[in-house]
């Protein structure tokens, strides 16, 4: 399928890092995939590029973390995931969870342990993902909170000021799955084109088009394009990496396909997410 920007994708982490680094244009896709009233976003947390020094993890990193505050103090964690991993749901129940827990740690740090649990606030979630996850659901947007499982009504909690909402919400963009006659509201749509880097349906919304100006590389200082044009090379080289390691794993078998993956620098851990191995198998196969 063609692509709206041939060189460089939105998913790209310094890309999106920049994308989120625009208050109107995360409040925006937090209101319209959640569906909260935001009037603003505070973005806390991983909005920053990464510098040239890249650490040894980071060439092969597969997500990017943005963590917003709303004007109501709900926190949205987003995380965009380019690879297929084998845990991630775990993975993404624990950084909620421990988002909620060190901000309760705070207010008990700050002495306001009488009123710890009024004051905490939800913390919620929204992962943009490449790969299928949800292998039994067609749609591409799929939304989850607590409810009762006769009545379907939602589990809300009160919080400070009155406020009356879930405990816990999530949202799952699989860019995959995106089917241009798939019934979806013109805000999902947007959002699944942009971030699937595919020619918009219509015209965008004025915070889809934000985002997508800072796509243009005419936009970009010397010093971004330096940075950007470094990032896609590295995954350039990764993909190629994992293409032929996949390629030699045909002919030579799963062992030589670790063994050559240890060899350009891939980590246990990662091996296990991309080939679905476990630990275990991996490390009998390197003894």
């Amino acid at each position: 399928m063609q692509k709206r920007h041939a060189h460089v994708s939105p998913t790209l982490d310094i890309m999106a890092k920049k994308i989120f680094s625009l208050p109107e244009v995360t409040a925006a896709f937090i209101r319209d995939i959640l569906e909260l009233d935001v009037a603003d976003a505070q973005i806390v947390e991983g909005s920053q590029p990464h510098s040239m020094a890249y650490e040894e993890d980071d060439l092969f990193s597969t997500a990017v973390d943005v963590r917003a505050k709303l004007h109501d103090g709900t926190e949205v964690i987003i995380e965009i995931q380019i690879r297929k991993q084998q845990y991630f749901l775990n993975r993404f129940h624990y950084y909620l969870a421990n988002q909620l827990v060190e901000n309760v740690q705070k207010l008990r740090q700050q002495g306001q342990t009488h009123k710890m649990y009024e004051q905490m606030e939800p913390v919620y979630g929204i992962a943009i993902l490449e790969k299928s996850l949800l292998l039994d659901e067609e749609a591409a947007i799929n939304k989850y909170w607590l409810t009762n499982s006769r009545s379907g009504k939602q589990l809300k909690a009160y919080y400070k000021n009155g406020k009356h909402q879930n405990l816990l919400q999530v949202a799952f963009l699989e860019l995959d799955k995106y089917n241009k006659d798939e019934n979806l509201t013109d805000a999902g749509r947007q959002w699944l084109e942009f971030f699937g880097n595919l020619p918009f349906t219509k015209a965008p919304s004025q915070a889809v088009a934000h985002a997508d100006s800072l796509l243009d590389s005419s936009s970009w200082t010397k010093e971004e394009k330096t940075m950007i044009d470094e990032r896609i090379r590295i995954q350039e080289n990764y993909d190629m990496t994992l293409e032929t390691a996949i390629d030699e794993a045909r002919e030579e078998g799963r062992k030589q396909l670790v063994c050559e993956m240890v060899s350009r620098g891939m980590t246990p851990d990662l091996i296990s997410e991309m080939t679905g191995l476990s630990l275990e198998e991996i490390k009998s196969m390197l003894a």
